[in-house]
């Protein structure tokens, strides 16, 4: 439903951007909103400072911080406690070397990499810390690409506000060398007409600014982090329950403390999935 969210309310913003930008006494559409130098100063811009502030790896961030926008969906927690459950049945009644076996069916990256840990690390503290480890990274790694989107968002009005500067300097020294060429009796209202005109096409750099701030790299940040707080909470529980298979807890205690991770509204789901696998 995320995806679909995401969709809805692209279209949608699209969709009230552009009836705005229409005037419907004339059934025409408003030049005055395209403004090729003013985009190439907002975007650009924008890019350049963030090109600026972090390393180039970092910056690939751009790209797949808006594909995962629109292709993730939050991991859900009951899942994650339902898969490691099932695990968890499977160490106790045959042991934990027989997890092996069931590493290569395991399609979540982290839990991947937790079980292998776990067939690693006989140590409890070295297992949890290693798993510490690699938790903290992955939310780093998250934390850094929304950080990113929030600086960008920053970033886009400044140079839309620098846009519209450098369009007035522009209209008003051309306007006063063209009202110098004249005759002293030339029409003053023509020349306040094209000061008007010229200084709406200047505003269009702050249009753009604070399109892309509000409309793109506010939201991206947010819906990141939406996705990364979810993905956050089902590793968490993953590495809980790989820490409660290496102390070897009982499959109905690891659920019960597991189910603590999800409100009520998911317990009652968790329970019917549950009870399904065992008595399968």
């Amino acid at each position: 439903m995320s995806k679909i969210a995401t969709l809805v309310g692209v279209l949608t913003g699209l969709l009230i951007v552009v009836l705005n930008m229409f005037d419907f006494s004339t059934g025409q559409f408003l030049s005055a909103f395209v403004n090729p130098q003013g985009l190439l100063v907002v975007l650009g811009g924008t890019l350049a400072a963030t090109l600026i502030n972090y390393p180039l790896n970092d910056f690939r961030c751009v790209g797949s911080g808006l594909k995962r926008v629109f292709v993730a969906e939050p991991p859900s927690a009951t899942d994650a406690i339902t898969e490691i459950n099932e695990l968890s049945y499977i160490a106790f009644r045959h042991g934990t070397l027989q997890l092996e076996k069931e590493i290569e069916l395991v399609e979540d990256g982290f839990l991947q990499f937790a079980l292998n840990e776990l067939l690693v690390y006989r140590d409890y503290e070295q297992l949890k810390l290693s798993l510490d480890n690699h938790f903290n990274t992955i939310r780093l790694r998250h934390l850094n690409c929304q950080e990113m989107f929030h600086n960008m968002a920053s970033y886009a009005p400044a140079f839309g506000m620098m846009g519209t500067v450098m369009g007035l300097i522009i209209m008003m020294t051309t306007q006063v060398a063209t009202g110098e060429a004249t005759a002293v009796g030339a029409d003053s209202e023509n020349m306040l007409n094209s000061l008007l005109q010229g200084m709406g096409l200047a505003l269009v750099t702050t249009f753009y600014g604070v399109l892309f701030a509000n409309f793109v790299f506010v939201p991206v940040a947010g819906k990141l982090k939406v996705l990364s707080d979810a993905e956050a909470l089902k590793n968490e529980i993953l590495m809980h329950g790989v820490l409660g298979i290496h102390k070897n807890v009982s499959p109905a205690m690891l659920k019960e403390t597991l189910t603590a991770f999800v409100n009520e509204r998911n317990k009652a789901r968790l329970a019917q999935d549950l009870n399904g696998s065992v008595d399968s």
